[in-house]
C-alpha cells in the first residue's frame, strides 16, 4: 500500500531519542487460521490448545507478546474474538504481552469492549496491548452482523473516547451520532494507569497526525509476502514522517511507540520449507479474494508475489532485516506464528532458528 508523504518542509521542533534494536520487544502476530479445507484442518480443541503451548515454549524462546486480529464469518477459520485466547494465553505465560492487531472497533459496543479489556488486564496483571481500528469493509461481515456499510467507519469515529473514559473516569454520559450513554461506570478499571497503550493504524497522513495528537501508538505491516526494497523504502519513508509528526505535537516515540510485522519465516532450506508450506500461501490470499469478492488470482503458488522470499536462510533474513532497521526502529517487531497446513512443530523450530542465529546479529545493532 503506498504512503503518502508529508513533505519535506517539516522539521522535528523538539529532539527525538534515537531507538535502538536492543531495545526492540520480539512478538508474535496471529490470526489463529484453521481452514475448513481438509488439507488443513485441525481438530478445534486440537488447534487452540497447540497454540497456548506454542506460546509457552515460544516466551522461553524470548519472544515477548502475541497479538491477535479479529475477522468473522471465514470459512478459512479466522479467530473471531480475541479475548479468549489473549485470557487464554495470559494464563499459561508469566511475562508475555497480550493483545489484538486489531479489534474492529464498529463491531463491538465500546462500552462492553473497555470492561472485557479491563478484565484481561486484570487477569494478566496489567499485559494488554490495546490495537484497534475501523477495519475493512468486507461485505460478508456488513451483511452477517447487520451493520450498514455507509455508517461503519463513522460509527468507529468515537468509539475510542468512549473507550477511553470507561477507563479512566469514574462515571459519565455520552451523547453523540451513535450511541447515547447515561451514567457509565466501568468496574474494575484495568490495572496500567491511565489504560493499556492503544495503538491504532496510520496508513495515511490524517490518520498519522491523529494518532501523534492523541498519543496513540502506531501499528504497521512492512510487506506482505516479504520485505522487497519498494517496501523497505515505504517504511523508511513513513517512519521519517511519524518523527515529524510526533515533533509537531510534542510527542516522544516512547509515548507513541509502533508495532511492525513481517510475512517471513525463517528456514534452513528455504525451497524445501517453499515446497510444502505454498500451496497454504496461496489458499491465504485465496481466503482473501473471497472476502473481498475479487478473482481468485494468481492460479498457482509460483504466481505469488514475492513467493521466493516467504522462506529466507538465517543469512538472508539478517541482510534484509538488517536493511530495513536500519535508522527506522520499530518498538515492536512481530513475525507471522503459522500458515494453512504449517504444523507447530515447524512453527517452533523456524522461530527457533530466528531466535539463535537472526536476532543477536539483528540486536547488536547500534
Amino acid at each position: 500500500m503506498p504512503w503518502t508523504h508529508l513533505g519535506a518542509s517539516q522539521v522535528p521542533l523538539i529532539p527525538l531519542l534515537t531507538r535502538r534494536v536492543n531495545d526492540v520487544k520480539l512478538g508474535i502476530i496471529s490470526d489463529l487460521r484453521n481452514p475448513e479445507d481438509p488439507r488443513y484442518h485441525r481438530p478445534w480443541v486440537q488447534h487452540y490448545s497447540q497454540f497456548v503451548e506454542l506460546m509457552v515454549q515460544l516466551e522461553n524462546l524470548g519472544f515477548e507478546s502475541v497479538v491477535f486480529p479479529e475477522h468473522h464469518f471465514e470459512a478459512n477459520g479466522y479467530i473471531p474474538n480475541p479475548i479468549p485466547m489473549m485470557t487464554a494465553v495470559a494464563m499459561k505465560t508469566k511475562k508475555m504481552l497480550v493483545g489484538t492487531d486489531l479489534f474492529r472497533l464498529p463491531d463491538w459496543h465500546p462500552v462492553r469492549l473497555a470492561e472485557d479489556v479491563a478484565m484481561v488486564d486484570i487477569l494478566s496483571n496489567g499485559r494488554v496491548i490495546f490495537k484497534a481500528g475501523a477495519g475493512g469493509v468486507y461485505p460478508p461481515i456488513s451483511a452477517g452482523l447487520g451493520w450498514n456499510s455507509r455508517s461503519y467507519l463513522s460509527r468507529s469515529a468515537g468509539t475510542m473516547q468512549i473507550i477511553k473514559k470507561c477507563w479512566t473516569e469514574e462515571e459519565f454520559d455520552w451523547d453523540g451520532r451513535h450511541y447515547h450513554l447515561k451514567g457509565v461506570r466501568v468496574i474494575p478499571k484495568p490495572v496500567q494507569k491511565p489504560h493499556p497503550p492503544i495503538y491504532m493504524p496510520a496508513m495515511n497522513a490524517k490518520a498519522m497526525e491523529c494518532n501523534a495528537r492523541e498519543g496513540y501508538g502506531c501499528n504497521m505491516a512492512a510487506g506482505r509476502w516479504s520485505l522487497e526494497r519498494e517496501d523497505l523504502g515505504w517504511w523508511k519513508t513513513w517512519y521519517k514522517d511519524w518523527e515529524q509528526a510526533l515533533a509537531r505535537h510534542g510527542r516522544t516515540k516512547e509515548e507513541c511507540p509502533v508495532s511492525m510485522f513481517v510475512n517471513l519465516f525463517c528456514a534452513k532450506d528455504p525451497e524445501q520449507a517453499w515446497a510444502k508450506y505454498k500451496d497454504g500461501m496461496l489458499h491465504v490470499k485465496h481466503a482473501y479474494d473471497r472476502l473481498l469478492e475479487q478473482p481468485l488470482l494468481p492460479e498457482t503458488p509460483e504466481e505469488l508475489p514475492h513467493w521466493d522470499k516467504a522462506f529466507l536462510t538465517p543469512d538472508d533474513m539478517v541482510k534484509l532485516l538488517r536493511e530495513l532497521l536500519d535508522g527506522a526502529v520499530p518498538d515492536h517487531l512481530e513475525l507471522w506464528d503459522n500458515k494453512p497446513g504449517m504444523t507447530y512443530e515447524d512453527s517452533y523450530e523456524f522461530h527457533k532458528l530466528f531466535v539463535e542465529q537472526v536476532w543477536p546479529k539483528i540486536k547488536d545493532m547500534a
